[in-house]
């Protein structure tokens, strides 16, 4: 497991940090692009029992490890009560702004979860498209769909993640 692993990982290596720079972008985090890389190898490496299955890529299992781990940070600012940094979604205007508290971004993760256990792949691709902010076609290689399938899923997500974070506060 290690060799493909270490494989997968230094080719999808300058991916994981383009997606983690444009997930940073715009907070002032105390986590640069290369640590928060190095923990999503950290995370992903440990996971022994972690398996590719044949249609999804490297990048899916990045992204939602990648989704836990700013979670985890998110409610670890909440336990220590220091205001958080904004967090920087990519919903677009027809979706509540969630940047600025670990609690939206806590409330995202639960609306994401929720969303899975009515339809896998549209978690999928919101959580490839709000965590790793990943586009329509990066998506369509990563989760190998087709590309109007990652749109039309995008759609349904969205409009999802808009009624369930219409509320949070």
């Amino acid at each position: 497991m290690a060799e493909g692993f270490e494989q997968r990982f230094e080719a999808s290596h300058a991916n994981i940090l383009r997606l983690a720079r444009s997930r940073l972008a715009h907070e002032r985090a105390a986590i640069s692009t290369m640590a928060l890389a190095q923990e999503l190898y950290l995370k992903l490496k440990d996971r022994g029992e972690l398996r590719f299955e044949p249609r999804a890529s490297f990048m899916a299992h990045a992204g939602r490890a990648m989704r836990s781990l700013l979670v985890d940070m998110a409610r670890e600012r909440m336990t220590q009560d220091r205001s958080a940094e904004s967090l920087p979604l990519t919903l677009g205007g027809e979706v509540p702004d969630l940047a600025g508290t670990p609690e939206r971004l806590v409330a995202l993760d639960d609306a994401l979860s929720r969303l899975g256990t009515l339809d896998g792949r549209l978690m999928q691709v919101a959580e490839l498209r709000v965590i790793m902010g990943m586009e329509v076609p990066e998506i369509s290689q990563a989760l190998s769909i087709p590309e109007p399938t990652v749109k039309r899923d995008w759609q349904r997500a969205k409009a999802y993640l808009y009624e369930a974070l219409r509320t949070t506060p």
